[in-house]
């Protein structure tokens, strides 16, 4: 019983850390950051929730997925939304902002690759891989509709209209720029694998080669 439950806070323990810095990030924003909005506290308090699910789903039906790559998932939610959205990190470093959606490009296209081989034994076909790429970007896009809908409703500003207005710059630019980033990052995905295939391909028992 006592290492049924060590193990299970072990797999959960991405998620605990993710939801503690939340509530640091939540601490932060309402006491050291001088403007506030609706929007991003919504993103602060709910956003932890996601590695939860996660691994709930996980545990449920048997996923398999590999802890390291929940962990990639908790610490992309937390430089995107700690550090970018709450700590306004997307606006003091410039590179943030293509930092967060290449990872998610890359992150994206990483765990679609190993559900599909988790449960089809075998590597995806060009086309399947074509479509990993478009649930990638998807879901990029369902998160740029979120920011817009929130800035319509709240009326606040993640996606950093007003600043795009005040240095001249179409509010587009934002939106269109972390599409492109994301899919660059499923390009790097990609080109890592070819690289991985063709340098360092894995070998048989038997001393032959892996297709």
């Amino acid at each position: 019983m006592k290492n049924k439950f060590l193990r299970t806070g072990l797999e959960y323990l991405p998620a605990i850390v993710t939801a503690l810095l939340a509530v640091i990030t939540l601490i932060l924003y309402a006491t050291v950051i001088t403007e506030h909005e609706v929007s991003k506290y919504l993103c602060i308090c709910f956003i932890p929730a996601v590695p939860f699910a996660l691994i709930f789903l996980n545990r449920k039906f048997t996923l398999g997925i590999p802890r390291y790559l929940i962990m990639l998932v908790c610490l992309h939610l937390i430089l995107s939304v700690d550090g970018g959205t709450a700590m306004g990190l997307y606006g003091r470093l410039p590179w943030w902002d293509l930092m967060v959606h290449g990872f998610f490009g890359f992150l994206g296209c990483a765990f679609f690759y190993y559900l599909y081989f988790r449960f089809e034994k075998q590597p995806p076909k060009p086309i399947h891989m074509i479509v990993f790429l478009l649930l990638t970007i998807a879901l990029a896009g369902i998160w740029e509709m979120y920011e817009f809908v929130a800035d319509l409703i709240l009326h606040s500003d993640m996606q950093g209209v007003e600043g795009a207005l005040a240095q001249g710059i179409s509010p587009l630019t934002d939106t269109m720029t972390d599409m492109m980033i994301a899919i660059a990052g499923a390009v790097l995905f990609y080109a890592a694998l070819f690289i991985r295939k063709v340098f360092f391909p894995k070998r048989k028992k038997g001393g032959g080669e892996m297709s």
